[in-house]
């Protein structure tokens, strides 16, 4: 299993001028102090004067990334840069995003064999769903979300009794990135269909608990549908491109999971997964499998007449700045 540790950056101190988009006569100066910062934190370039709409870029959003105010996350161990852009002008920082140091209180781990960083969590960005004792399928007991500006962390209690074939289960993730029931699809599992990303990736193989490590699917059919269509609507559907739909499997690299008795995390790199996110809250659903088949779906509801399959709203989740 592939490790990551608390990640610091360091921005050396720097300035750079350039002329701006707007007037040859401008200046921007782009002024970054000294600093280091843990992945949980963040470093803003403060930039002094600009007289137009600045780009920012990393080259390696593996390494760390940036978002449209100029704030650089660390993401992992490495080197990269991240360049701002005005016109036809650009200055560039170099980033170094080092290994070591003491994981924030308000930050996740993966790879620390502990749960106790959950507890230390601000409670009102921690959601959650337990299984109804009148639920239809019991595999799933628990799960818990936060989220912050770079991860999605999910916290997944399932059922021994329920997972008992571990050569492969698949585990999946059902996301409504932008919160909007304009888009998205797949009714099958919650009363709220419109999720836009899938994630599919498995938590066991061989009998072994296995980092996730998913393929990402996007959606493509019509907005409300309740089965996926894995090919792009905008180009004829042949053969070539039946699996249009299938984004960036096997890179996402940071999908940790830990197993603690019945119990596993996950973390994922938020910017890696190829979907427009709404930057307060999204909606997120989960479902376990046995030989292929769902045997436990959080959240549910009990199972009335109503409601047969104990259906329920995808949890809504606030996101932590």
């Amino acid at each position: 299993m592939k490790k990551y540790f608390g990640t610091f950056v360091a921005l050396a101190a720097i300035l750079i001028a350039f002329t701006s988009c707007n007037k040859d006569t401008d200046v921007i100066k782009l002024k970054v102090s000294q600093i280091e910062i843990s992945v949980m934190g963040h470093q803003k370039i403060e930039v002094e004067k600009a007289s137009g709409t600045i780009v920012w870029a990393s080259q390696d959003i593996n390494i760390a990334s940036v978002d449209e105010n100029g704030d650089v996350f660390g993401v992992a161990e490495g080197e990269t840069a991240v360049t701002a852009t005005c016109g036809k002008a650009k200055a560039t920082v170099k980033v170094i995003v080092k290994a070591g140091g003491v994981t924030p209180p308000a930050g996740i781990s993966v790879t620390d064999n502990s749960l106790a960083d959950w507890e230390a969590l601000p409670k009102e960005y921690v959601f959650s769903a337990e299984c109804s004792d009148e639920a239809a399928m019991f595999g799933i007991n628990g799960v818990a979300v936060y989220a912050d500006p770079i991860y999605l962390n999910i916290l997944v209690e399932f059922n021994p009794d329920e997972v008992v074939d571990l050569e492969w289960v698949p585990f999946h993730v059902y996301i409504n990135t932008d919160n909007s029931d304009a888009t998205g699809g797949y009714g099958d599992e919650f009363t709220d269909p419109n999720a836009d990303i899938l994630l599919e990736g498995g938590i066991y193989s061989g009998g072994e608990p296995i980092a996730y490590n998913p393929a990402v699917f996007k959606w493509w059919g019509e907005v409300g549908a309740d089965g996926w269509s894995w090919t792009d609507p905008s180009v004829p559907h042949d053969e070539s491109d039946f699996w249009g739909a299938l984004v960036g499997e096997g890179q996402l690299p940071i999908g940790n999971s830990e197993l603690v008795d019945g119990k596993f995390e996950i973390q994922l790199v938020r910017e890696l997964i190829p979907a427009t996110w709404d930057d307060t809250e999204f909606g997120i659903g989960f479902d376990v499998q046995q030989n292929w088949s769902s045997v436990g779906i959080l959240p549910n509801a009990p199972v009335t007449d109503e409601n047969p399959a104990g259906k329920a709203h995808k949890i809504q989740v606030k996101i932590n700045k």
